[in-house]
């Protein structure tokens, strides 16, 4: 490959030596999204897909967390109920996954088998940018949130996947301080907001906002494609580029505002123990600073 020369609508703008992977690393970009792709050429033979988006919380019901259990629950090409699970039970994968994080959502697959390698990365392909979510309300209120009653007589109650495995995480004590310790740290940007979700916010979600959120945030100029190991790469761009990148046009670019260093500070918060717990010794104090920006530090 050559450098500034097209392969299937990508432009090959670099290649670097990476001696600690024993490989190189090859930087493309799509000309008519300008999403970039990285691929990590080794001998691997264990190799790797992988499609990031820049996932940005603006409230805490936790949208980007619902929308990554959410869009791997079928879409347009692939319409079984849970492609996830079958692929979990049937596929050659070796990791398989979805993870989100305060500021991205990440979908993971590796294989060594070549035919599952490519048939992986199209099941996610096609989860991300042609997700069942909007011919199907039901996989919001099974992911997300919804109202759950089973006598005339009982009181509606919230249920849904998420929200139970937030209520999980908030009964942590470390959660909630970390949780807080951001919120004091990060007033002016996303990072103040909780990504996976608060329960007690979640139910303010809407099944329109969800739809909006994805329609926005997912989108090819928003991922990084991350590619790793002995991949037939022009196959591999041919495939993201005919079938998905080539169908859009160049999307907005998302920015996390820098946070200013503020005065100190000081919050508490109140942590809810078990009924029959005593809340003696039961205290607990954290000190948090912003150090500067990553770029700041100098490389020894």
């Amino acid at each position: 490959m050559n450098i500034n020369e097209n392969y299937s609508g990508f432009t090959l703008n670099r290649i670097r030596e990476v001696p600690d992977l024993k490989g190189k690393l090859y930087e493309f970009t799509h000309h008519k999204t300008n999403a970039k792709l990285n691929w990590i050429q080794t001998a691997d033979t264990n190799k790797t897909f992988s499609i990031t988006f820049k996932t940005l919380p603006f409230d805490d019901t936790g949208v980007f967390h619902i929308l990554e259990h959410s869009v791997l629950n079928g879409s347009k090409k692939y319409r079984t109920r849970e492609p996830f699970v079958d692929l979990l039970k049937h596929s050659m994968q070796t990791f398989l996954n979805a993870m989100t994080y305060p500021d991205k959502t990440v979908y993971p697959v590796s294989s060594r088998n070549d035919k599952d390698f490519m048939n992986l990365m199209s099941v996610y392909m096609d989860a991300v940018f042609n997700p069942a979510i909007y011919e199907n309300k039901n996989i919001f209120l099974q992911e997300g949130w919804r109202y759950e009653i089973h006598d005339e007589k009982e009181v509606p109650k919230f249920n849904g996947v998420v929200l139970n495995e937030m209520k999980g995480v908030f009964s942590d004590v470390y959660s909630n301080i970390f949780d807080e310790m951001f919120r004091q740290l990060y007033p002016s940007n996303s990072y103040q907001y909780v990504s996976g979700g608060d329960p007690k916010a979640i139910p303010d979600l809407t099944y329109e906002k969800f739809l909006e959120t994805h329609k926005k945030f997912y989108h090819p100029s928003n991922a990084r494609v991350i590619l790793d190991g002995n991949v037939d790469i022009e196959t591999v761009l041919k495939l993201i580029d005919e079938e998905y990148f080539s169908h859009y046009e160049k999307g907005e670019s998302f920015t996390i505002e820098n946070q200013e260093v503020l005065p100190a500070r000081t919050s508490t918060i109140e942590i809810e123990i078990a009924p029959e717990d005593s809340s003696e010794n039961r205290s607990y104090i954290s000190f948090g600073k912003i150090l500067g920006h990553f770029y700041e530090l100098k490389r020894k």
